[in-house]
């Protein structure tokens, strides 16, 4: 019960002095010894697992395609997207310009009436 009751207290001081336990817990975690021990530790827990013939999954971003593959799906995906983007232009155009011949033969023929 006292466990609680102490649990309790703490989260209590930490909820009135946010800021500066946040500043502390800051200032604290940035230290130079404990960057260098967290990364001991990390290190020590990769090679257990490779001790134990366990391949521990990279950090980051999970890559589907490596080295050349990886170029040549780039390469193909931004081929598809040029293309699609020159008939998305080639559409837009045709759409905004009618023909020149229809617009000169109608401008032409109300001109000759008015002569």
């Amino acid at each position: 019960m006292t466990v609680l009751k102490r649990r309790r207290a703490v989260e209590r001081w930490k909820a009135t002095h946010r800021e500066y336990y946040l500043a502390q817990k800051r200032q604290l975690a940035s230290r130079p010894e404990y960057l260098a021990h967290r990364r001991a530790v990390y290190a020590a827990q990769q090679a257990e697992l490779h001790g134990a013939s366990i391949l521990p999954r990279r950090k980051g971003r999970p890559r589907l395609y490596e080295g050349t593959e990886a170029i040549e799906r780039r390469r193909e995906r931004a081929r598809r997207n040029s293309a699609r983007y020159r008939v998305k232009l080639c559409s837009t155009d045709q759409a905004h310009f009618s023909p020149v011949t229809e617009n000169d033969e109608s401008v032409e023929a109300t001109s000759e009436d008015s002569s």
